[in-house]
C-alpha cells in the first residue's frame, strides 16, 4: 500500500524532475536567443556569442535580466526592435523548446 510519505517523496521527485525540465528548455532557449540576436548585432562569432549570452543567462535568470541586457546592446548598435515583439519571442522560443523536448 502506498503510504503519505511515498506519495510526498514521488511528489517531490515529479517537481525535482520539472524543475530540471525547466532549466534546461530555458538554457536551450537561450542560447538560441544568443544566436539570433548575435546574428543580428553582427558578430562576427555569433555560435561564440551564443554560447557567452547563454552562460551569461544562467547566473541571470530571469527573462527581466535577458530583456534588459538585449535592450542595451540592441540600442548600443543601432538595432531597431520591438519592445513586445523580443519579449513575446522569449516566450515563443521557449514553448518551441518545450514542444521540441517533449516530443523526444
Amino acid at each position: 500500500m502506498i503510504t503519505l510519505r511515498d506519495r510526498a517523496r514521488a511528489l517531490e521527485d515529479r517537481y525535482a524532475f520539472e524543475q530540471t525540465i525547466q532549466f534546461r528548455a530555458e538554457a536551450r532557449r537561450n542560447k538560441l536567443v544568443g544566436l539570433w540576436a548575435g546574428q543580428l548585432l553582427g558578430k562576427e562569432n555569433p555560435i561564440a556569442y551564443a554560447e557567452e549570452f547563454a552562460i551569461w543567462a544562467v547566473e541571470h535568470h530571469d527573462d527581466q535580466h535577458l530583456l534588459k541586457r538585449l535592450r542595451e546592446e540592441f540600442a548600443a548598435a543601432e538595432v531597431r526592435f520591438d519592445e513586445v515583439d523580443l519579449a513575446g519571442r522569449l516566450v515563443k522560443m521557449l514553448a518551441e523548446v518545450l514542444e521540441d523536448m517533449r516530443a523526444v
